[in-house]
Order: structure tokens, then sequence, then C-alpha cells
């Protein structure tokens, strides 16, 4: 083990790599011989991370703290709760969603196959609108239909992952689409 530094292996609590959505990478996929990121994130209370498909790898979330609601496979697909200690995995090619219906914060390890998804969250430093329309670059595709029902389905107030620091530049049509942050 010639070169390696302890810097170079250990990640010790509250360190990573901050990025510009909630989420702190732990481990980029050239730490890990290319073969998948870890990222540490949080769902507030009363968050949606949006409904999303990966065309290139699966991915796995092990719960911190609190507990989340799940759908996988789209509204006739799968709805389960994962409770802190829970490991739940997203496999790749099919939608994907969860949300936080409690009132307190709930936090989770993100492990991602590739480089993708590290794409994506890198991508986000460009805003979120640009994210989002580069999102098909890293192989995700946003479902928009079911982002609106599961919001308006379990009266949820905010996506996850999602600031808009310029709202008052948005179009209003755009606005009206988004739900209230608390």
């Amino acid at each position: 083990m010639e070169n390696i530094l302890v810097k170079d292996v250990l990640r010790l609590p509250g360190e990573g790599e901050k990025t510009a959505s909630d989420m702190v990478i732990k481990a980029r996929t050239a730490d890990m011989a290319g073969d998948f990121s870890v990222m540490e994130g949080v769902i507030y209370p009363h968050e949606l991370l949006a409904p999303h498909t990966h065309e290139h790898e699966a991915q796995l979330v092990y719960l911190i703290t609190g507990e989340l609601e799940f759908e996988v496979g789209g509204k006739d697909g799968l709805r389960f709760t994962a409770v802190a200690g829970s490991y739940v995995i997203k496999p790749r090619g099919i939608m994907h969603a969860f949300w936080n219906k409690t009132d307190i914060e709930s936090r989770y390890i993100e492990l991602s196959g590739k480089e993708h998804f590290e794409g994506f969250v890198d991508s986000k430093a460009k805003g979120n609108v640009h994210a989002i329309m580069h999102a098909k670059d890293y192989g995700m595709t946003t479902h928009m239909k079911d982002t609106l029902r599961l919001l308006k389905e379990h009266n949820l107030k905010g996506l996850s992952m999602m600031e808009f620091p310029n709202f008052a530049k948005l179009p209003d049509w755009f606005k009206n689409l988004l739900p209230k942050k608390h």
C-alpha cells in the first residue's frame, strides 16, 4: 500500500463533499474503482423525491433515521414504508419515488451504480432547471404526471433536492405546479 493516506480511505461523520442538492458525496465512483458512488441525503418532513427512472444503474437506499414511504414500479407497483435500519433496492429501469410523510427529517445513504447519478447530482450546481432539462444526459427520466399525483395524494409540501433560488423569475404556470415550502 504505497502512497495511500488515511484521508484517502477514512470518511469521518460530518465529512464529505457537499452538493447543491442536500446530498453529501461520501465516495465518488472514481474512489470506488468506477463501480458505485456513496452519498448521504435528507428528506425533510412532507417532501417528495420525485418519481424517476435510471437507465444505467440500480440503487440502494439505507435509511439511517426516520421513515420513508416508497413507490417502486409506479401507481400500480409496490408501495411500502421503510423504517430506520431498512435497505431498499431500487432496480434499474423501474420508476421509483420516496417521500417523508412524518414531521421529522429522514436521513439516508444512497449507493448508486456507476457514475451517471453522480453526474446528475453534480449538474445541479448549474441550477435545478438545468439539471432537469439535462436529466436524459445521465440516463434519467423524470415522471412529472406521477410527481403531481404523489404530491396531491399524500398532501406533500415540497420536492426534495429542489431549491429554486430565483423563484420570482419562474413563470407563473410553473410556480403554480410547485408545492409551497414549509
